[in-house]
């Protein structure tokens, strides 16, 4: 089986599962099943992250500053959402996202400070490919680049790296990334505002499209993935 066969099977048998789920009324103990598998890991971020309160936003978003794997286009509008239904307060949620975003750019802007970027582009843990956009950007823009970087995912992280590694000023990088990041923050939690205070009409998109499409996924991810296997042996 050749690989584009195998790749259209896999989608068509996804796309077969997603009409399925969306066909089947919720209260039918499979497709409950599965749409309730797909609400646990956003029940459970949002659990956490109102539990942790703004500390764990802090670590978070200067974990994701930092150029670790964690998504602030979860963590912010998830945080918006909890706003809207009473369970945070909007400014020290803003404020912790910012001092975290600061913190974690901070930490990376001075890691290319003193190793220098040919040293970062070595490490396994970060885009060679998106580390030269940025770098490039900086070359070509400077400090704005390190604001309307920090809009941009895949980039906002990566930012930091060139801006120490070509010594940029602390002062004007702090006051830019502050400028980007408060706006990348501010947008974020706004979005989640909204969505938690239409929550009823969330909930019916999520049930009725998201939900199918992500159970269509899974299942092509999955079936592709035994197809390659077999066809390896």
């Amino acid at each position: 089986m050749t690989l584009n066969r195998t790749v259209m099977i896999s989608v068509a048998l996804g796309a077969v599962a997603s009409i399925a789920i969306y066909a089947m009324p919720h209260d039918v103990g499979g497709a409950s099943f599965l749409k309730e598998l797909i609400y646990i890991i956003p029940v459970w971020t949002a659990y956490e992250v109102s539990a942790g309160g703004p500390a764990m936003i802090f670590a978070l978003m200067a974990l994701e500053s930092a150029s670790l794997p964690i998504p602030s286009e979860v963590i912010l509008p998830l945080s918006g959402f909890l706003i809207a239904q009473g369970k945070m307060d909007l400014v020290p949620v803003f404020v912790s996202s910012l001092v975290g975003s600061m913190v974690g750019s901070l930490a990376d802007y001075y890691i290319g400070y003193i190793i220098g970027i040919e040293a970062i582009y070595k490490k396994s843990w970060i885009s060679s490919k998106s580390l030269m956009m940025t770098t490039s950007w900086f070359n070509r823009y400077g400090a704005w680049a390190v604001t309307f970087s920090r809009m941009l995912a895949g980039a906002r992280t990566l930012i930091s790296f060139p801006a120490g590694a070509f010594k940029m000023e602390i002062k004007r990088f702090s006051l830019y990334t502050f400028v980007g990041s408060a706006l990348w923050s501010g947008v974020l939690i706004y979005l989640g505002m909204i969505l938690g205070s239409h929550w009823s009409y969330v909930e019916g998109v999520l049930n009725n499209t998201v939900v199918p499409i992500g159970v269509g996924f899974i299942v092509a991810l999955a079936f592709y993935l035994i197809f390659s296997l077999i066809q390896s042996k």
